[in-house]
């Protein structure tokens, strides 16, 4: 992939070293890291010392740190949050938000809002409920939803119990599959074998190196427990285009989805998994979507300009991504190619023949908005599957090998 330059979201922001609760600021490794314009530095306040953020006069001032050992706010008995913070300097009065993120066994973020008055130290206490998990870094916003540029002091975290982080999570051995669509077909929204032409991003991901040697082969990592992530362009017309594809890897995502943007005006359309697809685990999975399943949703393509990744909550869920793009041409992932996949006959009246070069291990056979309507086991080069019963019209069929697939078009007559 081409590097990326993010815009990231508020939910997406830089960190600082690794403490766990209760935070004093007394170790220079207590220091919390500023986001947005925001600076945050350890001051003496009479001999004692404190962290002191200063805000940057955006909308979302913000101080985080990640934790060494992860905060359990699991047991409803102890999961009251308090703190100390003067508004050192500034309007005297002050909203902000408290909010710990990264999830475990529980939702993946959780926040309380918080009021602040005057230039004392205030004692602030916040109950976090019931139902939460233990969560890897704590996010305080001095200034939430204001351009105020105010400077706090900030001591004696302190609530719930520690526990040991989860182990890290499993990586992709290797790179994602080389597409093999021809490049005058395509219109690449995120590749390294196609031009991409965004022109600004937002939300929060990170390109990662999956070549063991010393090239680059990039994938975009999202972990939608903090964030989704998509790219924008100048109105583009992808009207020929008969698919949009990506590859992804993940090891525990449940859900995510793909959404297409289309403005004048600005409406978006959502391809979800495992709503219409299950999700494959631990292996790299190639998703081929007809261009008719968004357009039958109302999806404009001649005047698309964005994408995104995407949860309908934050959930748990990192996934890896690679080769999004937009094809006119019948795409190939495969290592045999078209020519050598014989489908016959099209159109179709009461079944539908193939004759492969390799083994295939499954067909599928989608609608026009993009549905499975038939699955069938096969492990053979040759065979036939009955489509008497399907109404006429246009059908997408997936045919997949031990490792890809290749989509082609049959018409039910």
């Amino acid at each position: 992939m081409k590097k990326i330059t993010l815009l990231i979201t508020l939910l997406g922001i830089s960190t600082g070293f690794s403490q766990s609760f209760p935070l004093d600021f007394s170790d220079p490794l207590d220091l919390m890291t500023g986001y947005d314009g925001c600076n945050v530095t350890l001051v003496d306040d009479s001999g004692n010392m404190v962290a002191q953020v200063v805000g940057g006069g955006q909308l979302y001032d913000t101080a985080q740190l990640d934790l060494a050992q992860n905060l359990n706010l699991a047991d409803d008995a102890n999961n009251t949050i308090t703190f100390r913070i003067k508004p050192a300097a500034g309007t005297t009065t002050g909203n902000h938000l408290l909010k710990f993120e990264s999830g475990v066994g529980g939702p993946a973020t959780v926040e309380l809002p918080f009021t602040t008055s005057g230039t004392a130290w205030q004692n602030i206490t916040l109950n976090f409920g019931s139902g939460l998990g233990n969560y890897s870094k704590v996010v305080l916003f001095t200034d939430f939803n204001n351009y105020e540029t105010d400077t706090y002091w900030i001591d004696d975290f302190a609530g719930g119990t520690n526990v040991a982080p989860p182990p890290p999570l499993p990586t992709p051995s290797g790179p994602a599959p080389v597409p093999t669509a021809d490049p005058s077909t395509v219109v690449s929204m995120y590749s390294e074998s196609y031009p991409n032409t965004y022109q600004y991003s937002f939300g929060t991901a990170s390109d990662v190196d999956l070549d063991s040697g010393s090239g680059v082969n990039n994938a975009l990592k999202i972990n939608f427990a903090v964030a989704g992530f998509g790219a924008g362009y100048t109105e583009t017309d992808v009207t020929s285009a008969q698919f949009v594809h990506f590859d992804y890897w993940t090891s525990d995502a449940t859900t995510f989805g793909l959404y297409l943007i289309s403005n004048s005006p600005v409406m978006e359309y959502v391809y979800r998994l495992p709503e219409q697809e299950a999700i494959v685990l631990n292996t790299w999975k190639s998703v081929t979507i007809p261009m008719s399943y968004f357009t039958n949703l109302g999806f404009n393509p001649a005047t698309w300009f964005q994408y995104k990744f995407d949860v309908l909550a934050a959930t748990p869920g990192t996934v890896y991504f690679d080769n999004i793009y937009f094809t006119s041409a019948a795409l190939d992932t495969e290592s045999f190619d078209t020519k050598t996949v014989q489908m016959y006959p099209n159109p179709a009246t009461t079944s539908l023949s193939f004759k492969t070069n390799t083994k295939i291990n499954q067909v599928k056979l989608l609608n026009q908005l993009g549905q499975e309507i038939l699955v069938n086991t096969v492990n053979d080069n040759q065979f036939s599957i009955n489509v008497e019963g399907l109404q006429k019209g246009q059908y997408f069929v997936t045919l997949q090998s031990d490792n890809n697939v290749i989509t082609k078009i049959f018409i039910k007559s």
